[in-house]
């Protein structure tokens, strides 16, 4: 058994399902009111499907950029233990620190990219009003703004998951550690043996 393929897949899992789980939280809870502005889940208990299918398709979204940010840090890890032979709990908190700067650049850039998408959208189709039917439950409305929406995100994560993957710096995380010799290790300080006179 590879016990450091198993390392590094714990350690994957434990973010997607962690952060995966805020990841909704978020979207829930933020994106509603920055997109929808009404009360979702009280339409959605009523009965409401076309509200339901664009607020899954939201989290969908959202998920599927914020998720480029679990391997970077799982990449950065496993290039650390491979370069040192070694896993130490220091290595593990520098690859969380990358996984949490790119986990919220991921959530900003997601945010950005439904937020654009989706008033762009709005005002270029502005003789209807998208909210207003999606509270109607009118599905027709629900199902092509939720593929625009995925369509986009679809189009915009290579890109985006390339960017997160390039500001890892490899070069510093595989830099061996250097022991630095004391006085008593440099070749000059030690004592020379005596001659022998034959």
């Amino acid at each position: 058994m590879d016990t450091n393929l198993l390392i590094f897949t714990t350690y994957q899992l434990s973010l997607a399902l962690v952060f995966g789980l805020l990841t909704v939280f978020i979207t829930l809870r933020v994106l509603n009111h920055l997109v929808l502005r009404i009360k979702v889940l009280e339409l959605i208990q009523s009965g409401n499907t076309a509200l339901a299918l664009f607020q899954g398709s939201l989290i969908f979204c959202v998920l599927m950029l914020v998720e480029t940010s679990i391997l970077p840090s799982v990449d950065a890890l496993r290039a650390m233990v491979l370069a040192h032979q070694t896993i130490a709990f220091k290595m593990f908190m520098i690859s969380f620190a990358y996984f949490i700067l790119f986990y919220l650049a991921a959530l900003v850039f997601s945010s950005l990219v439904i937020l654009s998408s989706f008033y762009i959208f709005i005002y270029s189709t502005a003789k209807v009003d998208e909210i207003a039917e999606i509270k109607k439950n009118n599905l027709s409305v629900a199902i092509l703004l939720s593929m625009v929406l995925i369509s986009t995100t679809l189009f915009m994560r290579p890109a985006f998951s390339n960017l997160v993957q390039g500001l890892v710096n490899y070069d510093y995380l595989q830099k061996p550690a250097t022991s630095e010799e004391g006085p008593e290790d440099s070749p000059t300080s030690r004592p020379e043996k005596p001659r022998t006179v034959n």
